[in-house]
């Protein structure tokens, strides 16, 4: 019996890419077919860009997926999966386009294939509105090992914009289900480690970078802080980051980061990132932009999780609704004392039926 379209609108609440990333996810996964219309509807230039084509070809193959409307500038597509597969996959972007986002709407369906999926991604390690890649490896990576899924991810080549041109390498290992998660309780803070990096710029960004954020830490009463720097030698344009995260006493890992832009002094990238680590710790064990890219997995795990996080965005509200719609995940959303939000699903317990 074949299944109905699940129609979803892509212009809802966020409006942008994400929709399209979780909506196609949870369609490889469950075998259930999306008709996703009003693209990136809240977008400077709606529809689909060089990223959200190579990220859904690439879906396509992994799951032997039919599509239609894939195509530069489409507002609406159909994706009907039929077998998940495993496999080595390499994904250029062409362009300086987020290979984080990539990751997003590959990897949740890649734990369920029946054998281990390697990805070699080109693009944007550290662009704007996307998660930069350290930030991937040092908070959500570890954070997803909680649940059962073992990944691993390393930097060959940093890539900035314009040209991008970095490249990562992931290694994704099969699970049979999901582990539930719970980030509730902050516990007090272990330590503070980092990293913040340059490319094709001097070296003292990077170190200056670090200094400014290590300062207005210690000037908080942390102490126990280790923030290394890197000048990145190959990258095609010039281009910096930072990001910090928190271990804390109850195993959570609480991030923050911040890019560097033409005319913006290094001082004040470290002390953007330092100054987001610090809202987070001061009141919940997950970060914002963790907590958005938590939700399609809760949704998928099997029992009860509960995250506490430090503001409800608008992503995460997407996030959330995208679950409701395809896979039927129940949330329950509840705001706390000091702008705190917790969120509990009660997952659908997915089981991954080749293992």
């Amino acid at each position: 019996m074949s299944l109905e379209f699940v129609k979803v609108d892509g212009g809802m609440l966020e409006g942008g890419g994400q929709i399209l990333r979780i909506a196609t996810a949870l369609s490889g996964i469950t075998g259930i077919p999306v008709e996703i219309y009003n693209i990136r509807s809240k977008r400077p230039k709606p529809g689909l860009k060089a990223q959200h084509l190579k990220g859904i070809k690439a879906l396509t193959e992994l799951t032997n997926a039919s599509v239609d409307g894939l195509h530069m500038g489409s507002n609406k597509i159909t994706f009907k999966p039929t077998t998940r597969k495993g496999g080595f996959y390499e994904i250029d972007v062409k362009t300086a386009g987020s290979v984080t986002l990539l990751l997003q709407v590959l990897m949740p369906v890649a734990i369920f294939s029946p054998k281990r999926v390697d990805l070699k991604l080109i693009g944007g390690t550290t662009v704007k509105w996307s998660p930069p890649i350290p930030s991937v490896k040092h908070i959500l990576q570890p954070s997803l090992k909680k649940m059962g899924i073992q990944t691993q991810i390393k930097i060959s080549k940093h890539g900035f914009y314009p040209k991008g041109g970095g490249i990562i390498e992931v290694e994704i290992n099969p699970i049979k289900k999901l582990r539930s998660i719970t980030l509730d309780k902050i516990g007090r803070i272990e330590n503070i480690e980092g990293i913040s990096y340059c490319a094709k710029l001097p070296e003292h960004v990077a170190i200056r970078q670090m200094k400014a954020a290590a300062t207005k830490l210690k000037k908080t009463g942390f102490h126990n802080i280790e923030i290394t720097t890197e000048k990145i030698t190959d990258s095609f344009s010039p281009g910096s980051g930072i990001t910090l995260w928190a271990k804390t006493s109850t195993d959570a890992i609480i991030g923050a980061d911040a890019i560097g832009e033409k005319g913006k002094p290094a001082e004040i990238v470290g002390r953007e990132a330092a100054q987001k680590l610090l809202e987070t710790i001061n009141t919940s064990p997950v970060d914002s932009f963790l907590a958005d890219q938590l939700i399609i997995y809760m949704a998928l795990a099997e029992g009860t999780s509960k995250i506490i996080t430090n503001k409800l965005t608008l992503h995460t509200k997407t996030a959330i609704e995208v679950c409701k719609q395809i896979i039927k995940a129940s949330f329950s959303v509840v705001e706390k004392e000091r702008e705190k939000v917790e969120i509990i699903c009660n997952g659908i317990g997915f089981e991954n039926e080749y293992l």
